[in-house]
């Protein structure tokens, strides 16, 4: 929706007929750059699980349920730029991201509110709808509570922030985990959602500074090519001991477009070192996302890659299918703690407003691919099997 400029009638003639057509003209410039869109996305899932009883998940054949209903409302106010997302699922809801900001130039913003931490493959590590493992870490696709200044300068893309708290905990059971993306977040045995965790953490993130440094390598025809490194440290705050811990992360990566082809690599590196009370184990912190926490190794080394073709076609409404793989592997060092994997092998159909999510993803140690949540990411199983799940998101965005 347009936003209409009202500008001062000038009152002496002869001025208003020189100069009407220059402000008319920048009017209308203006204008065009001022908008007000609102919209969203309707989201239901088919799958079908490895791990679950012959009894269970439909007799085998499968289960159809509601996935997500979201919101968006994005807009541009002269140089004010105006972006909110609210997501419900079932049993739970939050806000995914809401900011205001402003724009200095065509290469430089300031935004201020919950908004994409600036770290690692941006604006995502994967190709398909489960993520890859840096997103159950909390470092793909995260929001956090912010500054961020955001420049680029030709084949430049610098990006600095600091956050003073993750996004917070919106409606939902759980102590602290009804939100998007994962942070560390405080649990309590006593919650009855919780309760499988069998421990008590009371930290929280907060006074968080994030870099970002991209480099586009242009080939011409053939594509380019863009080299990052990122780096994130931040506090964790403990609200039994009131005292500070710290975590910290680097990452470098690269996100090559080559023809139809893409291809995505990335290696990060973690570590947190909590302010427990004594006797609450450290080799965990518990995170915490759509309204389910789990533990996940104090430190860890992630490898991510993976590959996407575009084909496209003229099937009806049917323009293009993307096909993809894409793989992650978690390395815990603690002594006792078993290595995470997922890969997940699929196809995206693009119709129009239809988007189609069609997926292959398994998974050892994963805590959304099988039957080990709360412990999948922290110390495993060094007997869990390779688990799967077949799924089909089928979402109409507005």
């Amino acid at each position: 929706m347009r936003h209409i400029s009202h500008r001062p009638l000038l009152l002496v003639a002869s001025t208003f007929l020189c100069i009407w057509p220059l402000e008319r003209a920048a009017a209308e410039e203006a204008d065009s750059q001022d908008s007000l869109h609102v919209g969203g996305a309707l989201r239901f899932n088919y799958f079908v699980k490895s791990w679950e009883g012959q009894g269970s998940n439909r007799q085998r054949l499968g289960d159809v349920a509601f996935d997500t209903f979201r919101l968006n409302v994005d807009g541009r106010l002269s140089d004010l730029l105006l972006s909110a997302e609210y997501r419900v699922y079932a049993g739970y809801s939050m806000l995914h991201h809401g900011y205001i900001g402003y724009a200095f130039s065509d290469t430089t913003q300031l935004q201020l509110g919950v908004h994409r931490v600036p770290f690692g493959l941006q604006p995502y590590a994967s190709h398909n709808w489960f993520f890859v493992l840096p997103y159950y870490l909390g470092f793909e696709d995260d929001y956090d509570l912010g500054l961020k200044l955001v420049h680029e300068n030709g084949p430049w893309n610098l990006q600095l922030a600091f956050y003073k708290n993750d996004e917070g905990s919106y409606t939902g059971g759980s102590t602290a985990s009804a939100r998007y993306s994962y942070d560390v977040v405080p649990v309590n045995p006593a919650n009855p959602g919780e309760a499988y965790l069998e421990t008590e953490q009371a930290n929280s993130e907060t006074n968080q500074l994030n870099a970002r440094v991209a480099y586009r390598i242009d080939h011409g025809e053939l594509g380019a090519t863009e080299l990052g490194a990122s780096a994130q440290v931040g506090q964790l705050y403990n609200d039994i001991t009131g005292r500070f811990g710290l975590g910290w992360a680097g990452a470098v990566h690269l996100d090559g477009y080559y023809g139809p082809w893409n291809v995505k690599l990335e290696a990060l590196h973690y570590s947190y070192a909590p302010a427990n009370p004594e006797g609450v184990d450290d080799a965990f912190v518990t995170v915490g996302a759509y309204d389910a926490p789990y533990k996940l190794a104090s430190r860890g080394t992630v490898f991510v890659a993976g590959v996407s073709y575009d084909l496209p076609v003229s099937w009806g409404p049917i323009s293009k299918l993307t096909f993809y793989d894409d793989y992650s592997f978690l390395l815990k060092p603690q002594a006792g703690y078993e290595d995470s994997h997922q890969n997940v092998l699929g196809m995206l159909v693009t119709a129009g407003p239809v988007f189609t999510y069609v997926d292959v993803a398994v998974g050892k140690n994963q805590p959304w691919l099988g039957p080990n949540y709360g412990t999948a990411l922290a110390e495993g199983s060094p007997d869990a099997r390779w688990e799967g799940r077949f799924n089909i998101n089928a979402g109409y965005y507005f």
